[in-house]
This record gives structure tokens, C-alpha cells and sequence, in this order.
């Protein structure tokens, strides 16, 4: 008896080709996927959130190691795209700032994402543009990881 796909199964090749196509764009950028991300997060807490952060702020937004975000946040120090200054809250912390370089692979990677995004959903109507992202949203409240999705979509956390 053949047994349709899961609907895991669609999604993990989905999201498996998703981030090949976003990494070998980030790959032209001098990024990795996770630096990406980091990017973004610390773009997103800075220029719309209006806040500030440290190394132990993404810790905990990425429910990730110290040593891994000391790893990558040195990396991208050294490949140009942030740079540390003490904290005004509290000068026992070093706030990460971003750089011009930063900046402009943000603005790319934005256009990458949204490329991914039409990619996505070429074959779909508008209305189903739209119940297509209200269903992932509900699938992703269900198994509880809409909260900490790296790329809201609005000025709002998501």
C-alpha cells in the first residue's frame, strides 16, 4: 500500500532547499546561515525595537551555548560586520554595534528573503499567498515556536 508524503516530510525538504538557496546567497556576502541570523537579530533589537544587546541576549533568544555565540559573534567581528562597545545600562556587559558592512548585508539579505518568500509561493494566488501564511502561523503556534520566529515578518514581535 503507498502512503502519501507527511506533511513533516514536505516541510523538511521545503525548509532544507529554503535555507540552501538563503545560504549560498549569504555565502556571496561573506556569511554563514547563523551569522545571518544574528544579523538580523541584532538589526531587528536595535533598528526597530529601539534596544540594545549583548551576547547573553541572543543566548537566550536562540536558546544557544555561550561558547557558541562567543564563536560567531568573534567571527564577524573579525570579518568586519560588528564591533563591541560597554553597555550604558551596565558597563560590566559589551553591547554589540553594527557596521556599515553589517547594514548594507542586512539590506541584501532582506532582498534574498523576500526572494525566497515569491520563490515560495509562485504558483499561488493572492488569497492563497495569504491562507498559506496563516496556516504555517497556526502550525507554528501549535508545536509552540511562533514566539521566537528570527525573522518577524511585522514591527511587532510575532
Amino acid at each position: 500500500m503507498h502512503r502519501e508524503r507527511s506533511l513533516s516530510g514536505y516541510l523538511r525538504t521545503l525548509a532544507n532547499a529554503l535555507v540552501q538557496e538563503l545560504g549560498q546567497g549569504l555565502d556571496t556576502l561573506g556569511l554563514t546561515p547563523a551569522q545571518g541570523m544574528f544579523l538580523h537579530r541584532i538589526w531587528y533589537c536595535r533598528e526597530v525595537l529601539g534596544q540594545g544587546l549583548c551576547a547573553k541576549d541572543l543566548e537566550q533568544f536562540f536558546n544557544i551555548r555561550h561558547s557558541t555565540v562567543s564563536g560567531i559573534l568573534q567571527r564577524m567581528e573579525a570579518a568586519g560586520f560588528l564591533t563591541f562597545t560597554v553597555s550604558e545600562l551596565d558597563h560590566r556587559r559589551k553591547q554589540i554595534c553594527l557596521t556599515q558592512k553589517a547594514l548594507d548585508a542586512h539590506a541584501q539579505t532582506e532582498k534574498m528573503i523576500q526572494n525566497n518568500d515569491a520563490h515560495l509561493t509562485a504558483g499561488m494566488t493572492e488569497a492563497e499567498r495569504q491562507e498559506f501564511r496563516r496556516l504555517l502561523k497556526l502550525a507554528a503556534k501549535t508545536m509552540g515556536v511562533a514566539e521566537c520566529a528570527p525573522f518577524p515578518q511585522t514591527e511587532k514581535e510575532e
